[in-house]
């Protein structure tokens, strides 16, 4: 229970947009740890472990169940389903409800009629074989889901500590005995509780989850500052400018792409803020658009260098947005502007009820979310209108690397950001886009 509505980090690797696809995509090792027996063995064992505790498949034994998977996805319930044909399955079978597709509740939504069926199916079966040690077991431990010691083990979960019980305890116990160090930090780990599931995530629990699941005692304390030093800030400093613009806006609510999504919000954006967002060079000045509406930026340094950027915010405290100075895209002025384009979406659009949001940009944080961001951030730096110009003034074609580069150098854009973005918006074909990206 525990696992199923509060463990959102996915095994082994993130690697698609809700829980399905990635394990769908993370199914069998890659072909270069099929060659040591250990590696394809623990690949294995963690993605089957992770399979067991989240697919209804799982519990089948022989039966024939949808290929439904529930998990914790930051402030939601996930849910999510394929078609996927099992063994024994009889010609012409099927389930009503066909094809992929995947839906985010609410937590309670999701635990409180799930509770309550289950605990109604265990109390009618005990009533029709009450001497059944196995039913009165399951009955029990229906009724101590209610217990508040769970709450913490519940916190353990959502913070990615383990992945069992046992595990999870004790990596709870390591991440308080981190956080004493840091002043102030003990409220990190507060959070909204129903009897039956944490209803909000907690600011700690909410930031480990996107990072890797070895994550460093280092990392940890540094990332813990971080989050007090912007919570000592009052929520009467939060910018009223940046409340205009902040909203939650959910990924499914969208009919398209996430990145389609994220032009579209950052088109949105340029539109509301108007001609002020560009210094006289038309190059977009992210650093004083995020001063405009009263976000702190700043720079930690961690040792996991996968991590680009660092997003957070709450009820009680000013937004602040982090740059890891040991990631290497952030080694130029470029990479920084990016990142911190990147995370505004986050500030913008990804807090969670009560506008909690910290959330670590990196391989671990949820695919869908970072690419939405990716895409606000690229048309936040590179509107179509301004593209269409400068494409317009390049005296050669736009087919070549120096053409592109010309463009990179303008918008003061990554290279490899810019040719996506050409290419998303139909400048490039998606021919020329592969082949500059890796000439011969």
């Amino acid at each position: 229970w525990n696992a199923l509505l509060h463990e959102e980090r996915l095994p082994v690797k993130n690697e698609g947009g809700d829980a399905w696809a990635s394990l769908r995509n993370t199914r069998f090792a890659p072909p270069a740890l099929v060659a040591d027996a250990d590696l394809e063995a623990a690949w294995e064992e963690r993605w089957q472990g992770w399979w067991n505790r989240h697919a209804l498949r799982a519990a089948s034994a022989g039966g024939l169940f949808p290929d439904v998977v529930f998990r914790r996805f930051r402030d939601a319930v996930e849910i999510s389903w394929g078609d996927a044909g099992s063994a024994g399955t009889p010609a012409g079978f099927h389930f009503l409800e066909c094809g992929r597709r995947a839906v985010r509740l609410s937590p309670t939504d999701v635990a409180r009629p799930l509770h309550e069926a289950l605990y109604d199916a265990s109390t009618h079966l005990v009533s029709q074989a009450p001497g059944r040690q196995r039913l009165s077991e399951l009955h029990h431990k229906l009724r101590a889901l209610r217990r508040v010691g769970e709450r913490q083990r519940r916190l353990g979960w959502l913070a990615g500590l383990g992945t069992n019980a046992d595990a999870v305890q004790r990596g709870f116990r390591r991440a308080k005995k981190w956080l004493s160090s840091v002043h102030g930090a003990g409220n990190l780990l507060e959070g909204r509780f129903d009897p039956l599931v944490v209803e909000g995530n907690c600011q700690a629990a909410l930031m480990f989850g996107s990072v890797a699941p070895d994550i460093r005692r280092e990392d940890v304390v540094r990332l813990a500052e971080v989050m007090v030093q912007s919570t000592e800030r009052r929520a009467s400093e939060v910018s009223p400018e940046l409340l205009r613009f902040q909203q939650v806006v959910p990924l499914q609510a969208s009919d398209g792409l996430p990145w389609e999504q994220g032009y579209l919000l950052a088109e949105d954006f340029i539109e509301q803020f108007g001609p002020s967002l560009f210094d006289p060079a038309g190059e977009v000045d992210v650093f004083r658009i995020l001063n405009d509406l009263g976000v702190e930026t700043t720079d930690v340094w961690l040792n996991d260098q996968t991590i680009r950027g660092v997003a957070i915010a709450g009820p009680r405290h000013r937004p602040c947005l982090t740059w890891n100075s040991s990631c290497e895209r952030n080694a130029e002025e470029k990479g920084r502007r990016f990142t911190m384009a990147h995370e505004l979406c986050h500030v913008l659009f990804d807090a969670d009820a009560g506008r909690r949001l910290a959330l670590a940009s990196g391989p671990w944080a949820p695919v869908d979310v970072e690419q939405r961001a990716n895409a606000f951030a690229a048309m936040l730096l590179m509107p179509t209108d301004i593209v269409r110009s400068a494409v317009a003034d390049l005296a050669a074609p736009l087919d070549n690397i120096e053409a592109v580069g010309e463009l990179a150098a303008r918008f003061n854009t990554g290279f490899h950001a810019t040719l996506w973005h050409l290419a998303n918006l139909g400048f490039i074909d998606e021919y020329t886009r592969q082949r500059l990206a890796a000439p011969t």
